[in-house]
């Protein structure tokens, strides 16, 4: 009998609020030093797939609420032709919410955020990678503590939710949050239709230093330069609204021990009142401060209670998905989406084994725009290479532009940008 899992307490919200204009796919990339072969591509991942039983599914409808069985058809590479986080075509990809593509030296893995977060796609893209590596006979090794090994058995803690598990409380009495509406950015939408993508490469041992000696973190410095540079343009276009917000996913399998590759994130809304008055260093101890409280393990824990309680409610439960889908994407909409400008997304440093490390050049994250926000960014570090990747629906590009210089200028270190060109 095939296997079938309830969809996690996350993933039922981008089953709700999917749509032509938000994909919900977001997209983890390896950058080898070599030309990717797909023929032995295809065989890693022929491999790695059944070690990942809850990425090895198709959706189900139900009454009540969808749910994910086992996919017994072939997940195919394919050459990567399109924009990244496109849609994902069931029809036309045997029915599976993941793609793996390739193109020159990069193997893209992109997926419905549904079945997992940027830490359980950074897992998978890890396993294929060294799997891959292994077909082609080269010099790679692992322990099970580098990354989940191809060959091994799947664990059940692996398939878990993790919020069911680590909530304490499930009957908040307020579930909903109090966050302000923010500043959002509105531009043309590119022609055709799709999302530009503009990447930069930088030391992260050196910007991490700098952002030291300024009294924050690499993630606070990065997040308080966006708001920096989205109130320089923002006030280049005589905009009034004041309060520039960065929401921020953060990974519950730090504080919370879970190696569930299903999504166990929260998000962290980091938000400054801007003005021409504030100095930059008020600006990155205002943000710094907010990232203390907010990604402390007590704060993270009431965000779990909180989710896990409003899911809980009784009229979630009964509520047929055809009314509660429009519901739950309404209230995305309304309360979600108007509480941020901008989602910066940091996947860290990515740990892979001593032996992998010379083949890899360079890792990625890539978030898909939305309507509310349409320009995102994510960031990966991997063998102390920093890839910044901004992510955009529209025309305008001067925020990434500014970033960038301001970048530059404040750190002196060397950026290399590239750009996939859609939409130029």
């Amino acid at each position: 009998m095939d296997q079938w899992y309830k969809i996690d307490n996350t993933g039922k919200i981008f089953h709700a609020v999917s749509n032509a204009s938000n994909s919900a796919v977001f997209r983890v990339s390896i950058t080898l030093h070599e030309t990717i072969d797909p023929k032995i591509l295809q065989e890693a991942l022929d491999i790695v797939v059944l070690r990942f039983p809850t990425l090895n599914v198709r959706v189900r409808k139900g009454l009540f609420w969808d749910f994910l069985e086992q996919n017994d058809q072939v997940l195919k590479v394919k050459e990567e032709t399109d924009y990244p986080c496109a849609p994902i075509d069931r029809k036309e990809n045997n029915a599976f919410l993941i793609r793996v593509l390739y193109f020159g030296k990069r193997i893209a893995v992109e997926v419905f955020h549904s079945l997992t977060d940027g830490g359980g796609a950074a897992e998978f893209v890890k396993t294929l990678t060294y799997q891959y590596l292994k077909l082609k006979e080269e010099n790679v090794s692992a322990e099970e503590t580098e990354l989940m090994l191809p060959n091994a058995p799947p664990k059940t803690e692996e398939t878990e939710d993790s919020f069911l598990k680590y909530a304490t409380v499930t009957n908040v009495k307020n579930p909903a949050t109090n966050d302000k509406k923010a500043y959002q950015l509105k531009g043309t939408q590119l022609n055709p239709p799709g999302i530009n993508v503009i990447q930069g490469f930088v030391d992260a041992a050196a910007l991490n230093s700098y952002a030291k000696a300024q009294g924050t973190s690499l993630t606070g410095f990065l997040t308080s330069l966006l708001i920096k540079s989205i109130h320089m343009e923002k006030r280049r276009r005589k905009a009034e609204a004041d309060l520039i917000t960065i929401a921020m996913p953060v990974s519950l399998r730090r504080h919370f021990p879970s190696v569930s590759v299903r999504n166990f994130f929260s998000v962290s809304n980091i938000g400054v009142t801007m003005n021409d008055q504030i100095p930059f260093d008020d600006v990155i101890r205002s943000v710094t401060e907010q990232l203390i409280e907010k990604t402390d393990k007590a704060f993270l824990q009431a965000g779990i209670n909180r989710f896990v309680s409003f899911q809980s409610h009784i009229w979630l439960r009964i509520v047929p998905v055809f009314i509660k889908y429009p519901v739950m994407r309404f209230a995305f909409n309304q309360l979600g989406e108007r509480a941020k400008t901008m989602t910066l997304s940091n996947l860290g440093n990515i740990k892979l084994p001593d032996s992998m490390k010379p083949y890899v050049d360079s890792m990625d994250v890539i978030l898909y725009p939305t309507n509310k926000s349409p320009i995102n960014c994510g960031t990966a570090t991997v063998n102390d290479k920093l890839t910044i990747t901004f992510s955009r629906s529209i025309e305008d590009n001067e925020i990434i532009k500014r970033f960038f210089k301001e970048l530059t200028r404040m750190t002196g270190l060397d950026v290399t940008a590239v750009s996939n060109g859609w939409g130029e």
